[in-house]
């Protein structure tokens, strides 16, 4: 490796413009891998199936011009920067546009986990983009590693959240539409800076040339801070309500005692906070007002109004032992009576019948 900002000769940047530079063309191979993954993705999606989500995300070529992007836009070849914002922006667009056809085919289907973790981007998603982009940066610079760009692009996914912008806009919902497109943004913005920085270290562009560019990706990852900076903190404060919330619950209201907690939601952008409790209770009743009583517990000790919810579901227990119905008949000293005798696991019944 070269000593950090030391300029690499002419030979070893030109050869990295070059091959980048047919890296972001727009073909048919581009194309074709494309849509295969958009397919692939969507459909992983509404099965909720992480290995074909994964799947979808090695074939994907969009990691290609934005490591392109990444090397323009501290060198200012406007050639490769042109080309590489022109292959991101067919590529995006053809995403979202298959994604929405088969959203439109599977209308009926719900919105599964896998399509909703990817509407809530957070800091987290930006910090695993900017290490993804740094590696596939320094994968380039090797042509030994130059192959493992599909690796890279399974740690940051691209085309999973523009499938969910595909399966928001087709069912008419903002929220998921929105957050998903925050998400890919995320992705492109934390990519192409870490890849910035990753050529000026090895020296690819010098530091005076690169300024203007880095000044532009510094000012365009703030705007992507705030909205990410205030879903982390929100994030955040859902573990702690939930991790509290199961505390209280379990340990100083008499209501929860002998029921079997199952799981503590919070909904986060919600004013007051919702906080749903799922609880199995073997027909053991819990009335609004005790929901009430425990609402007012946990907004007093959190310090914080929250909307309480309480979703029980009813358990029976059942052992390996069935009752078993014994039919003796016994002669007593009446000839016209007789007596039988019903038993069960601890009970005994006696009848009389006239014969």
């Amino acid at each position: 490796m070269a000593p950090l900002l030391k300029h690499v000769d002419e030979t070893r940047l030109v050869s990295l413009q070059t091959r980048l530079e047919e890296m972001t063309k727009v073909n048919v191979d581009f194309l074709l891998l494309l849509s295969g993954s958009s397919l692939i993705a969507t459909i992983g999606l509404f099965q909720n199936s992480p290995a074909v989500i994964i799947g979808a995300m090695i074939i994907a070529p969009l990691m290609r011009p934005l490591v392109g992007l990444s090397l323009a836009t501290i060198s200012a070849d406007t050639k490769l920067l042109s080309r590489s914002i022109i292959t991101l922006s067919i590529g995006t667009t053809t995403a979202i546009s298959l994604s929405m056809l088969i959203a439109m085919l599977f209308h009926s289907l719900e919105l599964t986990p896998e399509i909703m973790s990817r509407t809530n981007p957070t800091l987290l998603d930006l910090a695993v983009a900017m290490f993804a982009g740094s590696i596939g940066a320094y994968c380039q610079t090797k042509k030994k590693l130059a192959d493992s760009l599909a690796g890279v692009a399974i740690s940051v996914a691209l085309v999973p959240p523009l499938g969910v912008v595909g399966i928001g806009l087709a069912t008419g919902n903002f929220f998921v539409w929105a957050g998903a497109l925050l998400l890919y943004a995320t992705n492109l913005v934390g990519i192409a800076v870490a890849g910035s920085l990753v050529f000026l270290l090895l020296g690819y562009t010098p530091l005076k040339q690169a300024k203007k560019g880095l000044l532009i990706s510094a000012a365009v990852s703030m705007v992507l801070v705030i909205p990410l900076g205030y879903s982390m903190s929100e994030l955040i404060l859902e573990n702690i309500i939930s991790s509290k919330v199961k505390k209280l619950l379990m340990e100083k209201t008499f209501t929860f005692r002998g029921l079997q907690l199952q799981d503590v939601q919070v909904k986060r952008f919600r004013n007051p906070t919702v906080v749903i409790a799922t609880v199995t209770a073997p027909e053991q009743p819990i009335s609004n007002r005790q929901v009430a009583l425990v609402q007012a517990f946990l907004s007093r000790e959190i310090g914080k109004v929250i909307e309480f919810r309480l979703r029980v579901i009813p358990t029976d227990e059942i052992t390996a032992i069935e009752p078993i119905k014994v039919e003796q008949v016994y002669a007593v000293p009446n000839p016209g009576t007789s007596v039988r005798l019903y038993t069960a696991p601890a009970t005994l019944n006696s009848q009389t019948e006239e014969q």
